[in-house]
């Protein structure tokens, strides 16, 4: 832990061990990126005090020319958000839990990374399985971002908007690093984080040829699938892709409740485990 990481955690020690003695919260939460050991010079604490009754509005506070930005939440909230964390039940014919756990991603950040604080120590709130959970949300929150993305990028490129084009591949190529994260289990932090928690941080940069000529993408649909591999193994016999005519051209794999598919904009289709082995096979033909 750096000197910036280590002060902030002597601080947090401080302030939690305040509102506990004080009353004011039954449980402190440290959360984010210094709850995972991460913090800059420049860097806030955030705690969460965990309170009975109505949760009240707390100010910040510099404590030792750091800030401390305090929250309250009630038990029910953090239960609430606890219960996404159990089932992962979105399916294709129903996406309205994926848009609440979507629409709650940030909240179930700062749980996935929360410690709570008691007898001198800081202890994980969730429990493994819990934590699994976590992953596989982030990791299908990543996937739809990344499929977005793509859908943008297939445009732009298609018109020959190259400039364009550019921004969007750098803000895929770090979709695509948070995506990686969020497999190998890391809580999706931000933007700024991920070269301390990816192994291999931003890949080769993107580059987008003529429409035509679609193989510049295939790193791209590399990555999104084994990064879903990760988080859903498959162990069945290679089978023979759908045909899709120009496999290249914008399909990324998505996994839901109800199985895998290979999407590209507003297309969907279904495919089973072994076809996506053999999808990924065809467009790593270049060897990669």
């Amino acid at each position: 832990m750096n000197p910036s990481a280590q002060l902030r955690r002597e601080i947090a020690d401080r302030v939690a061990r305040e509102l506990l003695v004080s009353g004011l919260a039954r449980e402190v939460w440290l959360e984010g990126a210094l709850a995972c050991g991460f913090a800059h010079a420049a860097s806030d604490i955030d705690l969460r005090g965990i309170v009975d009754g109505d949760p009240p509005a707390w100010e910040s506070r510099i404590v030792d020319g750091v800030r401390v930005d305090l929250q309250s939440a009630a038990p029910q909230r953090a239960e609430e958000l606890r219960h996404l964390l159990r089932f992962f039940d979105v399916r294709r014919d129903d996406l309205g839990s994926f848009r609440r756990v979507r629409a709650s991603m940030h909240d179930l950040m700062c749980l996935r990374t929360a410690l709570s604080y008691g007898s001198g120590r800081w202890d994980p709130v969730l429990d493994p399985g819990e934590r699994q959970g976590y992953r596989r949300w982030a990791v299908a929150d990543q996937a739809e971002v990344a499929a977005s993305l793509a859908e943008d990028l297939t445009g732009l490129v298609e018109d020959g908007l190259v400039e364009s084009a550019g921004v969007v591949c750098r803000k895929l190529e770090i979709c695509l690093t948070a995506l990686e994260c969020a497999a190998a289990g890391h809580p999706v932090l931000g933007d700024k984080w991920l070269p301390l928690l990816a192994d291999a941080p931003f890949g080769p940069p993107i580059h987008p040829a003529r429409a035509e000529t679609w193989e510049w993408f295939r790193p791209v649909q590399r990555r999104v699938a084994r990064a879903l591999l990760d988080c859903w193994p498959v162990d069945d016999p290679l089978q023979k892709p759908p045909n899709l005519a120009a496999p290249d051209a914008g399909w990324l794999p998505q996994r839901y409740a109800d199985g895998w598919f290979l999407r590209r904009g507003d297309v969907h289709i279904p495919i089973t485990g072994g076809q996506l082995l053999g999808w990924l096979s065809t467009v790593s033909t270049d060897g990669a």
